[in-house]
């Protein structure tokens, strides 16, 4: 039985984006070991900053991605020129003063 494209063949199923139960795990205790461990890790990197300062700014670095989320190009194109909204053909021609209410 194919699968019709763009469509679930179990739609109950887990949502996008959802962890499954090992990631979940998996981070949950990774953080677990890293809550005891900020410490030592200032520690570490003060003692690489006061040694050589190109190999702190290369561990500063390779920390960087646990702690800020990944930049991403993003390329937006259009096939066809933006039209404007439809109700803009409600509104009154210009100079037509129709609508406004006089007191």
């Amino acid at each position: 039985m194919p699968f019709t494209k763009g469509q679930s063949g179990n739609p109950a199923g887990r949502p996008k984006g959802s962890q499954d139960k090992v990631t979940r795990q998996t981070r949950q205790l990774f953080m677990s070991i890293m809550e005891g461990q900020v410490e030592y890790i200032e520690d570490a990197l003060d003692r690489i900053r006061e040694n050589d300062d190109e190999r702190y700014i290369k561990a500063l670095t390779g920390l960087l991605p646990y702690f800020m989320p990944k930049q991403q190009e993003i390329d937006v194109s259009m096939r066809e020129a933006p039209k404007p909204p439809s109700w803009f053909d409600d509104l009154p021609a210009s100079g037509d003063a129709s609508w406004v209410t006089k007191e």
